[in-house]
């Protein structure tokens, strides 16, 4: 990235302005920009092709120049494979949250499926900003699709997220892969993120969404034993467990209330554990995931087991476990905390939401529509619903399930 990109990705004005001008050119003279190759087209789906009139060099493995604000990449890999007999793998960049990984699992899934003697390397930003989680590196060394996995250095775009700047990653993809960037769209005229990514390869598209996919270990893993333990300790005689995750990267949101929630559902006989801070850990009806000491797929790994012996509830803000429930098949009370219009994208039907605003997309009977007095403001976008509140809707929607 040169110098001047990266004085404009650091004064966001000036570079909402150059966007902004960018975007317009575009629009007015569109029709003069370069041709790209036949493997992937801007705004639009590459017809099948068996030639290419473009020269197969170094530049024709990537994609060729940033998108504009709304634009979106549309890839054809049987048009690659069938004009270049030289490609050697698959680079995907990754430049997204763990939730944005488990939304694309499926579709990984079936590129492997479609094309299985082709290796696949993943490559994933290191940092954690807000649309970067590095432990998307760690997720994807554990998926079997997966023949290597690099990291590097980017830098997120202020306002086009999908000109994520993985320049620094090309130096570790091996000559003759192509690069691609994992795409999706996501808004009010898309059907899920994961119909969105079954598009943009040009898959067919599921009926049903299919759930995220879930790779663990033959065996756990001694930190895993361990909570296990105490989790089969503090369940035993009790109606279930209730898993909770009260936090949210994307909104920079921490539920206030965890601890009177915990103490709630405790009075009604459920044994309570959490990967947010903030519960009653003195209390031995509690237990709180050290995310230090388990990784995000050990703490899966961990329900997924759990599962098999006990009654098994997840009361998530809408974030990483929204996903995460739906591949675990569990019963999730999904709060939503603050309005979305696009909700749906992220939606499974695991999932009952409990909302202020009805959501004309998403089925009204998986909706709870909570009332004024249900919720305080948190601030001028975010609520917080009332743990009193939330306990009776946990009541109502899967009260005593043995």
């Amino acid at each position: 990235m040169t110098s001047f990109q990266t004085y404009l990705r650091a004064h966001r004005p000036l570079c909402v302005a150059y966007e902004s001008v960018r975007w317009l050119k575009h629009k007015l003279f569109g029709w003069a920009e370069l041709r790209t190759p036949v493997w992937y087209g801007f705004g639009c789906r590459p017809q099948n092709a068996r030639k290419e009139s473009l020269p197969i060099d170094a530049q024709w493995y990537r994609i060729c120049r940033p998108l504009y604000m709304h634009e979106h990449v549309y890839y054809n890999l049987d048009n690659a494979l069938a004009v270049n007999p030289n490609i050697k793998g698959f680079a995907f960049i990754f430049f997204m949250g763990i939730g944005d990984y488990l939304y694309a699992t499926p579709v990984l899934e079936a590129l492997k499926k479609k094309y299985p003697t082709i290796p696949f390397y993943g490559y994933v930003g290191k940092q954690f900003d807000r649309n970067n989680s590095p432990l998307v590196g760690k997720l994807l060394s554990e998926n079997p699709h997966f023949e290597k996995v690099f990291y590097f250095d980017g830098m997120r775009h202020p306002l086009v997220w999908k000109n994520y700047d993985y320049s620094v990653a090309l130096k570790d993809v091996p000559e003759n892969f192509l690069v691609i960037p994992v795409y999706y769209e996501y808004g009010t005229h898309i059907r899920h993120r994961v119909s969105s990514l079954f598009d943009t390869f040009d898959l067919p598209i599921p009926e049903n969404i299919p759930a995220p996919q879930m790779y663990f270990p033959a065996t756990v893993s001694v930190e895993v034993a361990d909570y296990l333990n105490q989790a089969r300790n503090g369940a035993c005689n009790k109606k279930g467990i209730v898993f909770l995750q009260l936090d949210s990267r994307g909104s920079n949101y921490v539920y206030p209330f965890i601890k009177e929630l915990a103490l709630g559902l405790i009075k009604e006989g459920y044994f309570v554990m959490s990967v947010t801070k903030g519960g009653p850990i003195d209390d031995k009806n509690y237990l709180e995931i050290d995310i230090k000491k388990l990784s995000i797929n050990q703490t899966w790994q961990l329900l997924a087991t759990l599962k098999k012996e006990f009654a098994l509830y997840v009361i998530a803000v809408n974030s990483v476990f929204w996903a995460a429930s739906a591949g675990l098949d569990l019963p999730n009370l999904g709060l939503q905390h603050w309005i979305d219009k696009k909700v749906h994208n992220l939606w499974y039907p695991n999932i009952q939401v409990v909302t202020d605003y009805i959501y004309p997309l998403l089925p009204r009977g998986k909706q709870i529509q909570a009332p004024l007095e249900s919720y305080t403001r948190h601030n001028k976008k975010i609520i917080d619903y009332k743990p009193t509140w939330i306990l009776r809707w946990f009541k109502e929607t899967f009260g005593d399930k043995r």
